[in-house]
This record gives C-alpha cells, structure tokens and sequence, in this order.
C-alpha cells in the first residue's frame, strides 16, 4: 500500500490535532562527491546501508514515541541526501514503511524525493510511483558536456534528458530540475542552452542555484590554490536575467529567490522553511525547528548509530530561540520569498531600536521595498540577499 493512500484511509480520525509538520529525512550515501558538493555524504557500501537502516528506523521510532508527536499530521516529506536513489528500491521502501506505520501523513502531502539522473532506469521510477512519491527532485545542474566535467557529475547529456522523459512518461508530473549557474568558464550562452534543454522536458519546476565555494569542496581548495575565480556578482546577474528572460515568457512564476514553478507547483516542503514553519530532520546532519527550538543532528554516520543503538536520540546542537530571534527569522527566511513579509512582522521586530536602525538603513540603501501590506526585497536586495540577511538577523 503506497503512502498516501494508506494515510487517506487514517484521515478523519483526527480532527483537533496540533499544527501540522514537515519531515526532512537524510540519506547520505552516494556513489561519488561531486566536485562542488558540500553536503555530509557517505560513499556507498551495502554494510553502511545497513547500519542506517537500523539506525533511522530506531530514530523514527523514538521521535514517534514523543507525547504529541505521532499525532501532528504530515503536510510534507522530503527525502535528500546524498543521493537516496543508490538505495536498493525495497531499502528505500522500508524507510517509507517506517514513516507511514508512525507518523499521519495527510491526504495531499507532498512527498518528494531527490534522485540523480542514471538511477531513474525504468524499474526504479516504477518503484517510485507505486510507493506514493508525489514529486521528483533531479540533479541536473547542466546539460552542457564541458560544465557537467567541471562539476564531477556522472553520465551524459543524453542520457540525463532520456532519465528524465522516463520519469515524465513514467506518470510523474510534478518534477522539478536543479540547475548550477556561476561554473568556472560558464557563459550566458551555455545556461540559455541548458535552461532551454530543460524546458523542452517540461517539469514543472526550476531550481537555479548560484555555485556557492564551500570548505571541504573540491571546487573550495582548488580556488584557493588560485586554479579559478569566483564569478563576480555583476556578472552573475546576468544569469539571473536570462533565467527571467526564457521563464517568465512562458509565465513560470519567481516564487523564491532560487526557485521558479508553474503555477500551483511550488516546493510545499521548502515554503516551510521560507515561512517559518515547523519541520523534522532524521538522518545524520539533518536539522529540524520544533516547538521553537533549532537542533541538528550529528554528521556522522558512526555517531550516529552509537546513539541510536543506545536508545538516545543523536542531537548535536540545540538552541531553544527567543521570540524576537523568532520574529528575526522569520523575517529574514520570508525575505526569500518574492511575496515578502507582512508589514506587521517587521513592526513587532522594530520594537527593538538597535534592529529597526538596521531596517531603516537597508531600506534607505535600496534593498528593501516597504509597502502597506508587505515588504520585499528589491532587485538590488535579491542580488545581495545574503548580505541583507545578516544585517538583519
């Protein structure tokens, strides 16, 4: 019985339930890092999978044990990594199994998992469907052959646009497709042509993501070794402009500064995040924000087993937030989106002198755009998000 319709036959139980939740579960294994990945991963080895299986099921089992937990419904689940499709399908079936046999997944919710390109062979997108996967999340990130070698990524062009029509043609309608602009010797004219590959696959979803230098990458120590520069923000608008240019010709909506969807596709589990929502993370690294506490998990495989197998749960970190560090959050992670934030967010923040001189500074710099209702970031404030986040945090 696949997710969804196995919670449909729960629902209606459960009328007065508290505020609904995501999950985020961590699968880390991969076949390879790829050169700009700073993700925490473990190469794959059927040993280790094992030992997280073991692992996951008991920290799902733990968590669902908690006084309220188990009965706070499901709005999302998101399955990344790492790369969960290395998984065997029936390992992967498992973990959902452990989810579903725990937790009230709602009747509409989205479950989304990230995949590589050359592990959607036929059999496995069939696996996917009838286990009430929702939404698919594919690492593109180029279909330009010279930029996909710079990356580290496995495979061809041609073979990742036939992966991904056997996604489509499999039934899947909900897909969306990352994409990297900022690659060392990219041109305009080599993301015009990637971002038309992928339009001509018709998913129905965009994530494009400015290369980022993370410690720990491949990427990260050869520019310190002064192999290549770092793109310069001047140039990298450039790149936003064309993703605009091809997209909203086709009226595909900017709902986050990263993000494009059709309409009524947009990442329900990532709008948590945006909005300030409550989600839980399972895996070592994940994070998760409940009942106004951040806590993340041990990015260790290893440790976080050993406490697992000793029936702790393997929480590195936590921080139990403040109400105004609440409200700053919120504020800066709804920033993100192109809709802003309600102008009454940012009056209770501006309460405190020191943070509402920092907003009035960045509004005067041209960053923020206040209105009656909300306020936004302006197009020089996109360009800088990062920036204007710190301030203001």
């Amino acid at each position: 019985m696949n997710a969804t319709k196995q919670m449909s036959e729960r629902s209606g139980e459960h009328d007065d339930l508290p505020a609904d939740l995501g999950i985020y579960l961590h699968v880390p294994f991969c076949i390879k890092r790829c050169h700009f990945c700073a993700f925490y991963l473990v190469l794959h080895e059927e040993q280790r999978v094992e030992q997280y299986l073991q692992a996951i099921e008991q920290e799902i089992a733990l968590y669902a044990s908690q006084p309220g937990m188990r009965e706070r419904t499901v709005a999302t689940v998101y399955v990344g990594g790492g790369t969960p499709t290395v998984l065997r399908p029936e390992q992967l079936a498992l973990i959902f199994s452990n989810i579903t046999s725990r937790f009230y997944l709602s009747e509409q919710c989205e479950i989304t998992v990230e995949a590589t390109p050359e592990s959607l062979k036929d059999k496995y997108v069939d696996f996917l469907q009838q286990a009430g996967v929702t939404r698919l999340s594919i690492g593109i990130q180029s279909f330009d052959q010279q930029e996909r070698t710079m990356l580290g990524l496995s495979g061809t062009r041609a073979e990742a646009k036939a992966n991904v029509q056997n996604a489509k043609q499999a039934g899947f309608s909900n897909v969306n497709l990352d994409l990297i602009y900022g690659i060392p010797n990219q041109t305009v004219q080599s993301w015009e042509m990637t971002l038309g590959y992928a339009l001509e696959l018709d998913p129905s979803h965009l994530s494009c993501y400015a290369l980022s230098l993370e410690k720990g990458t491949r990427f990260y120590n050869e520019f310190r070794r002064g192999l290549f520069e770092v793109m310069d923000p001047d140039h990298e608008a450039c790149f936003q402009e064309q993703a605009e240019v091809q997209l909203e010709t086709l009226q595909w909506s900017r709902y986050e500064l990263s993000n494009w969807a059709k309409p009524g596709f947009a990442c329900q589990h990532n709008l948590r995040y945006w909005r300030g929502l409550e989600y839980l993370g399972l895996g070592p690294s994940a994070q998760s924000f409940v009942s106004d506490s951040r806590f993340g998990n041990v990015s260790s495989l290893e440790h976080y087993s050993k406490y697992l197998m000793t029936g702790q749960l393997p929480i590195a970190s936590k921080e139990v937030l403040s109400r105004f560090q609440r409200e700053k959050e919120r504020i800066v992670f709804g920033l993100r989106l192109l809709e802003g934030v309600p102008i009454d967010w940012v009056y209770r923040a501006s309460l405190d002198e020191s943070w509402a001189e920092s907003y009035e500074t960045l509004v005067e710099e041209d960053y923020l755009l206040p209105t009656e209702r909300c306020v936004q970031l302006t197009r020089k404030g996109r360009q800088f998000a990062d920036t204007v986040g710190m301030r203001l945090l």
